[in-house]
């Protein structure tokens, strides 16, 4: 029965995609039509400011999914030191590495206050980075360095140069080329995202930034950000982290999604409305949060304890009151308040619906949580995730675990115990492979090109594509 569904589940994948890429939902961005400058900024703040918020302490297990390159090891934007992800997985931090807050996180709040706010653990401008680096980046501003106190080959620190009537001599930071229009959106998502923290702005971050709604940005700081911006496009590790935190935390970047934004709002077509594009466009019940196939992670938990997450329910246009239904092995474990959530409530600023996890049993639990109904199309899933141990982590195997990559015609994974039951399937869920793990490095030569999906102890991993 377990395989009939890992099966089933594979051509469900596959029939919702082949590749990664950029996957805007239809009506999330419905506000923003026919908006200029700050109008746009505002709508945006509104949209996305509704989002999960995650626990700081459960990071590394996101950015597992978020920051890995192809080849499994840490995406580190703050230097070229190569690191694998801590094999005890979880919530382990990695050797030498912090969770950065690229925008310093004493901008907004003082020491005792700083952790109440959502910008806290909002993985959008969070990062795993060089320990070293950061330490020396400190709190200062973005800027553009001639001398230096820290040069690594990717980060530099020293005196702003950048050269700008107004602009700061004070300490910047300054990213490599190939990250800088990264940092330029990441930058441009904060101070949209929290619109709100306006009078908030505090400490080294009035440099960059002015205590105002629109356009934020000092003079010198839009003007060498839009240079970043434009000068290094949206990448492919952008668009793939952007769909992975949205499946976390239930928002995007839009300035990865539609980067002519920038110039709409800060940029040279602040006099133009922003038409967003047709088939985006939605009058039809739509589910904008949480987005399918989000995952809801618990963290590592002792048994018969309990933590709750939160994940807010918001719609556009529906019919009528939305059904939940909790389902999966491990639903016993997991608790939900109601079982209907009210369309006046979802249309309107969003219903915030909380998830408990109390296990009685040791292990890795799942279930999902199935929405309905409300005149959407179909059907929403929520993955739930928690684990139950006591001391050592659990190694937590999930849909895009890194330790599962393609190396030319090859499938590369690492099962970290011995003995793990190890099936590999191509896109007609047929076995192609079934062996055991050995606890280190394994491969496996597939014979043609294709998507396959790597299942460990009966549990759907990743979807990989071989090319040809």
């Amino acid at each position: 029965m377990v395989r009939q569904k890992i099966i089933l589940l594979i051509l469900f994948l596959f029939s919702l995609s082949s590749s990664f890429g950029q996957q805007i939902p239809e009506g999330y961005y419905n506000n923003i039509d026919g908006k200029q400058n700050r109008e746009i900024k505002t709508q945006l703040h509104k949209i996305l400011k509704v989002h999960t918020r995650l626990k700081y302490n459960d990071l590394w297990f996101y950015f597992r999914t978020t920051d890995v390159k192809d080849n499994g090891t840490v995406w580190d934007m703050y230097s070229n030191t190569v690191r694998n992800f801590n094999p005890n997985g979880g919530n382990s931090s990695t050797s030498g590495m912090h969770k950065e807050h690229s925008l310093p996180k004493s901008w907004w709040g003082t020491s005792s206050e700083v952790e109440s706010f959502d910008a806290y653990t909002d993985l959008n401008h969070l990062y795993p980075s060089d320990g070293d680096a950061n330490t020396a980046k400190s709190n200062y501003m973005l800027g553009e360095i001639n001398s230096t106190t820290f040069n690594n080959g990717v980060s530099k620190v020293g005196r702003n140069a950048y050269s700008y009537p107004g602009s700061s001599t004070a300490n910047a930071f300054e990213p490599a080329d190939e990250y800088k229009g990264d940092f330029a959106r990441t930058y441009f998502y904060m101070i949209t995202c929290y619109e709100d923290y306006a009078q908030q702005w505090r400490s080294d971050g009035l440099n960059m930034l002015n205590q105002e709604v629109y356009p934020v940005l000092k003079d010198w700081a839009k003007d060498m950000l839009l240079k970043w911006h434009r000068n290094d496009p949206v990448s492919a590790k952008e668009i793939i982290r952007n769909e992975e935190v949205y499946l976390y935390q239930s928002n995007r970047n839009p300035f990865i999604d539609f980067p002519q934004l920038v110039e709409y709002i800060w940029g040279d077509s602040t006099n133009y409305v922003f038409s967003l594009p047709e088939d985006l466009k939605s009058g039809d019940p739509v589910l904008i949060t949480p987005p399918n196939l989000t995952e809801v992670y618990f963290g590592d938990i002792h048994k018969n304890s309990e933590v709750a997450q939160t994940v807010t329910f918001k719609g556009s246009s529906l019919t009528g009151n939305l059904s939940v239904m909790l389902w999966g092995p491990d639903q016993k474990y997991f608790s939900i308040p109601t079982k209907t959530i009210p369309s006046a409530l979802a249309n309107g600023a969003g219903y915030e619906f909380s998830i408990t996890y109390n296990p009685t049993e040791y292990g890795e639990h799942s279930a999902s949580i199935i929405i309905s109904d409300g005149g959407l199309a179909g059907s929403i899933q929520v993955f739930l995730r928690g684990i139950c141990s006591e001391g050592s982590p659990i190694i937590p195997i999930g849909s895009n675990d890194p330790d599962i990559y393609t190396d030319g015609k090859e499938i590369v994974f690492r099962t970290y115990e011995a003995n793990t039951e190890v099936n590999i399937y191509n896109s007609l869920g047929r076995c192609v492979y079934s062996g055991q793990g050995t606890a280190d490095w394994q491969r496996f030569s597939t014979s043609k090109p294709g998507v396959y999906l790597v299942s460990l102890n009966d549990k759907c991993c990743k979807v990989v594509t071989i090319k040809d």
